[in-house]
């Protein structure tokens, strides 16, 4: 029987890798981006500015704030919700139709998550590697699936921006689901970072591969 629910699951799931860019800031540098891999995960803005509730609070009032609504107004209004969104862009890359006899063209993640971590080649930043499960109809209320905003077949009215390539995590992208951080200059050059060694880039110890779930869909590059 669990072989049967296993092989269930596998069918109405599947694993996307994405990557995260953020910008390096005054709240969030080399030492906060160290304790995404060790212990607070990709955070929402949501859980930046009500994470210092009860553990109850947290859980009900986050569940709350996750409907079809909010998740649209994140997609194509950001600035609305900048301070509390509940939800976390992530990029994943994308092909568009580029017409008939044309091959299709490709948006690469790393390219998106390096845009967004330099603020457009301005500065510093980061970028994460991770991994978040996503189902195949939109679930916009559901905590533990992200949604592929990234394919107009399921969110049409996301078209705007459908060249991020973007996947929505909600609330929290956990640590263990966090395979590393890189960081860059303004210049995309992998830059030494403050952690153990002085590299560019930190592995997660704790991290734990989605290789033993089935489906595993890669970032297109």
């Amino acid at each position: 029987m669990t072989s049967i629910v296993a092989s269930l699951v596998a069918l109405v799931m599947q694993i996307n890798w994405c990557l995260k860019g953020i910008s390096k800031t005054s709240t969030f540098d080399d030492a906060v981006a160290a304790a995404v891999l060790k212990s607070t995960g990709i955070l929402s803005k949501w859980m930046l500015t009500y994470g210092n509730k009860t553990a109850d609070q947290t859980n009900i009032l986050g569940q709350n704030a996750l409907n079809h609504s909010a998740l649209l107004d994140h997609v194509n209004n950001y600035r609305k919700v900048a301070k509390d969104t509940p939800y976390i862009s992530l990029c994943s890359g994308c092909i568009e139709f580029n017409g008939r006899g044309s091959p299709p063209i490709r948006y690469k993640a790393l390219r998106t998550a390096l845009n967004f971590a330099t603020n457009g080649g301005k500065q510093s930043g980061y970028v994460f590697r991770c991994w978040v499960i996503t189902g195949l109809k939109p679930a916009a209320e559901l905590p533990g699936l992200a949604e592929e905003i990234r394919d107009l077949n399921l969110y049409t009215d996301c078209y705007e921006y459908h060249r991020q390539g973007e996947v929505t995590a909600k609330l929290v992208v956990p640590r263990r689901q966090v395979a590393q951080v890189t960081k860059v200059d303004q210049h995309l050059t992998p830059l030494p970072a403050s952690w153990a060694g002085g590299g560019s880039t930190l592995s997660n110890s704790d991290f734990l591969s989605p290789d033993r779930v089935s489906n595993v869909i890669e970032e297109i590059n």
